[in-house]
């Protein structure tokens, strides 16, 4: 039986089959656990060869699953690239489980996924194939043997080839002007020839079809198209389909992870017998390609690379064993602590003082066994990316930075509390690890069991270091050099100084096969790797001092309770300050987290206000990195940014070290020198942020252009783009002064901390701002939304600005009417529920109009209805027309619910809106959202349950008919079309047509809403204040 040789031994014990169970083997070891972790767990071996890893979660309400392949687009053919990701596509359409033999595309959602209140997806990357869901806890049973009939009995079926080829392919063109996988298929491709990470692991309707159309007989009259099956082609598709799976997918290359709330020994009913089904084939149980991926060719190269977008970056990568087995020691992680530092004598440190420098990170690559790199990359300036490595020689090259901090790595001793500290910070985060939501706990465990994991390591695998190995880091260190390095340099437009070597910006560039992206690809100059070699010679850099931010309390006030808070109390409330609190009653870890909102009326008043609001918290934060970037490493995390009220400051971590991170951050904020040089840079980056916003994606555009629609007070990024160049250091200064001389502070204080001291560390931020004035209730910003007229069918015309997109978007939106208005805004709510999957499944599944289908509810204050959101290569103006279509057709849908699926339907939402935080950040996110609401509604999803619980479906049907039907009597609606240039447009002469030039006028005869005003329940006050 073929699976990896750890899942055997002393400590697993084989179960005898019994009348509803397989035999089966059990881990009867110890599995290490965190102090907080109360779930139980069980390892199982199945008779197949699939490992699991079954957890019983008492407290949840969710259950998850998911089961990793050891497979992935590696193994795709040489000749059919995307064959994986096509299986992927297919496999979840139909198994042969409980007699359904049709495409579950509607069905799997309902059982495993939204319809019982979670979700599901399937993943394809270049070593394994990713497939899981979550659902309300009772539907588990349900779910499981549907997926495990995935893998015994797939159907493939064959109505559906021509569909899911469609499908592939409408992804891959809404990634063509991606530059993220531009340039990660440039890295790709210019690996070794003939070696598999050269491979297109997304696909195409070409690449799945090419060699098909070679192998049938072209004169067959066969190739008619019979149901969906892509005629002869798809059938010979899905021949060659079937052909890889049966070579590729394997009880033994398997591996599963379900949580749930059943103990373990039913889950082990559950899951034993529907997943002992799928057969082993006796292949390698962790397939791994050992043929190296780059020669001499690759070695000491440069590689230049034109962006969609206007930045600039550089990525410096170097081949290493796979670490894998590594886990006790992490030599790889120890080199990334020093190499992506932020303290004083970094990399990062060093080029940001030079002005070259924006971000930097490091670190190696964990998902590909077969392709293990190391990886230093940063965002440069403008200035940064002239000092790339180029000829004539820069000797303080930008590039030669990090080698000259590997050199000191490689001369240095490193000190006792260097390893201390990483192995003491780990083992805290292990330690006090809070839950996250179940399917990405499941994920996490399914791929652990990939990797060469010790059974009573399966928790703590990749977050422990339990071994300090010198002789690991030195070997991984000397791997680390300049003539086993390759360097890649991203701009839009490269400079021929930077280029070098007689390489003009007019040269014929060469073009990647598959997303066109051009490129040129160069030695790295001799006297540069000499230079790169020598020992360390930039006294500017330094390894990192003792990290005084890493916690020695970890005392956790524990106070029972019968159930715990729903919301935080309203503990202090003055004319200059709101404090907002709960202790922690249910999680119990030693962490605590403070959200101040710091109101100033002049944050956006302008769009030039806008932009120096936000230079000036990017410089802020940019201080902070140096002088707290040991606070991130210990565990406590903070953050400065504006918004429209004016400033917003987080931070969050271990309590014992909250109050010293926050005067910190606070004192930065009051403090911070506006330098020249600095402000040079974030003035640059932020230019450049502002342009590329329109290069995005077209549907993400749509729905921004809607909102920009019913905001009153946005200020666009072309309108911000036009301040950026004329503002100086002394307009910043002048600014911050103008910020912060009148304010009001409105704080949220939750985790292990006690009242008392929440209110303490409430005065302290008063107290260091006491020289300001206090703001006013009446110059307070107050968040409005434009309302559309009744009767109202605006269709608003945009063009993208980048000629090389081919995709289009529509983003259709009905309104619905108030916000606060509860009972309507639960219709609302349910409605978008069961609109959901149908939407997706007719209008991508069906239809194939693109990729993104979604339909989701939009709220803005005073506001909300329904969004609808389309990717497409078609004509907004046609996609428009199928969204009516399907409204229309959906409304009889809809009222011949029966009282069956309307109650299943129901408690499915009403689950979901009640599913409790899995950890402290999601509860305090939840009530930070309310407060930023500025409704205060803290209990709006239990509104929305109980009510939701009373619709009857005459009441659901009469909404629809009002507001969403297309000649629905209350009708307001209106839609964004975002056109790519390449595309004709017709929008309907029915509505009325908006253009760019127009909006503004457009947007001046609508009414406003009014402003948030805090709810008032029945039987309280406007602020509920429950005791702890």
């Amino acid at each position: 039986m073929a699976y990896p040789s750890w899942a055997d031994g002393p400590s697993w014990t084989t179960v005898a089959a019994t009348a509803d169970c397989p035999e089966h083997a059990v881990y009867t070891g110890n599995v290490d656990k965190s102090d907080l972790d109360e779930r139980e767990y069980r390892l199982v071996r199945l008779n197949n060869g699939i490992l699991g890893v079954l957890v019983h979660d008492e407290s949840t309400d969710k259950a998850a699953a998911s089961l990793h392949v050891a497979t992935g687009h590696l193994q795709d053919p040489d000749d059919v690239p995307g064959l994986a990701h096509f299986c992927e596509h297919m496999i979840m359409k139909a198994g042969s489980s409980s007699g359904i033999t049709r495409d579950l595309s509607p069905i799997l959602p309902r059982m495993i996924g939204h319809l019982n209140g979670g979700v599901k997806n399937g993943v394809t990357g270049p070593a394994l194939q990713d497939y899981f869901f979550s659902v309300n806890s009772p539907a588990l049973a349900s779910g499981i043997p549907r997926l495990a009939a995935f893998f015994w009995g797939p159907l493939f079926t064959p109505g559906l080839t021509a569909r899911e080829m469609n499908a592939v392919d409408s992804e891959n063109k809404r990634n063509l002007q991606n530059d993220v996988r531009r340039i990660t298929q440039v890295a790709k491709g210019l690996s070794v020839n003939g070696h598999p990470w050269r491979k297109f692991g997304t696909g195409n309707v070409a690449t799945l079809t090419e060699k098909a159309k070679k192998a049938i007989d072209q004169t067959s009259r066969q190739d008619e198209d019979q149901e969906g099956d892509g005629g002869a082609v798809g059938r010979e598709v899905r021949k060659m389909l079937i052909e890889w799976w049966e070579k590729q997918y394997c009880a033994g290359r398997m591996t599963l992870a379900v949580v749930g709330k059943e103990p373990l020994d039913d889950l082990t009913k559950l899951v034993i017998p529907a997943f002992s089904k799928i057969p082993n084939r006796g292949l390698d149980p962790r397939p791994m390609v050992k043929d190296p991926f780059w020669g001499p060719e690759q070695f000491a190269t440069i590689v230049y690379i034109k962006t969609v977008k206007d930045y600039h970056a550089f990525r410096l990568s170097f081949p290493i064993a796979y670490q894998g087995p590594l886990y006790q020691t992490r030599p790889a992680q120890f080199v990334a602590h020093f190499v992506g530092h932020e303290g004083p004598g970094s990399i990062c440190a060093f080029l940001k003082q030079k002005g070259w420098l924006v971000s930097l990170t490091a670190g190696h690559t964990q998902d590909n066994r077969s392709v293990p790199f190391f990886d230093i990359a940063g965002t440069l300036t403008k200035e940064g990316y002239r000092k790339s490595p180029s000829t004539p020689l820069v000797r303080d090259s930008n590039a030669n930075t990090p080698f000259y901090y590997l050199s000191l790595l490689r001369s240095s001793a490193f000190e006792a509390y260097h390893f201390a500290e990483i192995a003491q910070t780990a083992k805290t985060h292990f330690r006090f690890r809070e839950k996250s939501q179940p399917h990405t706990y499941a994920r996490e465990l399914a791929r652990r069991l990939l990797d060469p994991v010790p059974p009573e390591r399966i928790l703590d695998f990749g977050a422990l270091v339990r071994e300090w190995d010198e002789t690991g880091v030195r070997e991984l260190l000397e791997a680390l050099v300049p003539e086993r390095g390759r360097v890649l340099l991203m701009a839009k437009d490269h400079d021929a100084g930077v280029l070098g070597n007689g390489v003009g910006v007019e040269q014929v560039w060469e073009k990647e096969r598959w997303y066109g992206t051009e490129y040129v690809v160069k030695k790295l100059d001799d006297e540069f790797i000499q230079e790169a070699r020598q020992p360390h010679a930039n006294p500017a850099l330094a390894l990192p001092g003792p990290n005084p931010y890493i916690p020695s309390d970890f005392s956790v006030e524990r106070i029972p309770v019968d159930v715990p808070a729903r919301v935080p109390e309203k503990v202090q409330e003055s004319t200059r300050a709101s404090l907002w609190f709960k202790k922690d009653d249910q999680f119990w870890v030693p962490k605590a987290r403070v959200q101040l909102r710091i109101r100033t009326p002049y944050a956006r008043l302008t769009p030039r206000h806008a932009v120096l609001t936000s230079l000036y918290t990017n410089l802020v934060e940019d201080t902070l990195a140096e002088i707290a970037y040991d606070a991130t490493i210990a565990g406590l995390d903070y953050g400065v940014s504006s918004t429209a009220e004016g400033i917003h400051v987080s931070v969050s971590g271990y309590n014992d070290k909250i109050p010293v991170l926050l005067r910190t951050v606070l004192e930065k904020l009051r403090s911070v020198e506006i330098r020249d040089d600095r402000l040079r840079v974030f003035a640059e980056q932020l230019g450049l942020s502002y342009k590329n916003y329109y290069l995005g994606q077209p549907s993400n555009l749509s729905q921004y252009f809607v909102a920009c629609v019913f905001n009153p007070f946005v200020w666009t990024p072309a309108e911000k783009l036009q301040e950026i160049s004329t503002i100086t250091s002394d307009d910043v200064e002048k600014h911050k002064r103008e910020l912060l001389s009148k304010v009001h502070f409105e704080a949220l204080i939750t985790g292990n901390i006690r009242r008392d001291r929440a209110a303490k560390i409430m005065e302290d931020i008063e107290e260091q701002f006491s020289d300001a004035q206090t703001l006013a209730p009446a110059e307070w910003h107050r968040h409005r939304c434009l309302l559309l007229p009744p009767g109202a069918d605006v269709i608003l015309e945009k063009t993208h600005v980048n000629t090389k997109e081919m995709n289009s978007a529509l983003t259709y939106y009905c309104h619905f009417g108030d916000l606060t208005d509860d009972r309507l805004r639960a219709t609302l709510v349910f409605l978008v529920h069961v609109i959901k999957e149908p939407t997706f499944s007719q209008l991508r599944t069906v239809e194939q109009l693109g990729y993104v289908v979604s339909a989701t509810v939009r709220s803005s204050t005073g506001s909300m209805g329904l969004d609808i959101k389309i990717q497409s290569l078609k004509p907004p103006s046609f996609l428009e027309g199928r969204v009516d279509a399907f409204l229309e057709a959906f409304r009889d849908v809809l009222a011949g619910f029966s009282e069956e699926k309307l109650a299943h339907e129901k408690n499915s939402l009403i689950m979901k809106l009640l599913e409790k935080p899995k950890n402290l950040g999601e509860e305090s996110a939840r009530f930070w959202d309310k407060i930023n609401w500025e409704y205060y509604d803290f209990l709006q999803n239990e509104i929305d349950a109980n009510t939701i619980e009373t619709l009857a479906l005459e009441e659901v049907v009469q909404a629809y008919d009002a507001f969403v039907a297309p000649k629905g009597s209350s009708r307001r609606k209106l839609s964004v079309h975002l056109v790519a240039q390449q595309t004709a447009n017709e929008p309907s002469t029915a509505s009325t047509l908006v253009r760019e030039e127009g909006e503004a006028i457009f947007k001046a005869s609508l009414a406003c809403s009014a402003a948030a005003v805090p709810v008032s329940r029945p039987g309280e006050g406007p602020y509920p204040s429950p005791k702890l």
